[in-house]
């Protein structure tokens, strides 16, 4: 029996295709570790596989349900505290964020806002998309990021 070449690369594609683990993605819908934003119509993180993806966060104070006052730079640091804490109820950190989506209300607001940023990403710094629109509240900034489990 003549065996070809072609024959035996079939069959080893065909070896190689069926070992293969066809593994299924894990996907989970957090609800808000914040008993105040457990009823909102959408998910605090949702989680694939290592990978959580953050719903936007705004300076709001979530105890108050307020804006924080003091302009571009306090709201960026209460957006940028508001990600540390969801982060934290997942076990991560800001140095697992590897991607950020800023949106600014007033794109003259980039520098001011850039400068807070720069004081809680200083290392690992996550690939990062800015542009301003309307945000919902007034807010100034709104941020959302991804964020992978090592």
């Amino acid at each position: 029996m003549k065996i070809t070449i072609k024959f035996i690369i079939f069959l080893l594609l065909i070896f190689v295709y069926g070992c293969q683990n066809e593994s299924k993605s894990i996907v989970k819908h957090h609800k808000s570790h914040d008993q105040t934003r457990q009823n909102l119509p959408f998910s605090d993180a949702v989680q694939v596989d290592n990978l959580y993806f953050l719903t936007g966060q705004i300076g709001k104070d979530h105890t108050s349900g307020k804006l924080v006052e003091g302009g571009i730079e306090a709201e960026t640091k209460q957006t940028i505290l508001n990600i540390e804490a969801v982060l934290k109820h997942h076990n991560l950190r800001l140095k697992d964020v590897v991607k950020c989506t800023v949106i600014l209300a007033d794109i003259d607001d980039f520098s001011k806002m850039n400068a807070i940023y720069r004081s809680f990403f200083k290392e690992n710094l996550p690939a990062r998309t800015t542009f301003a629109a309307n945000l919902v509240a007034d807010a100034k900034i709104e941020i959302e990021v991804v964020a992978a489990r090592k």
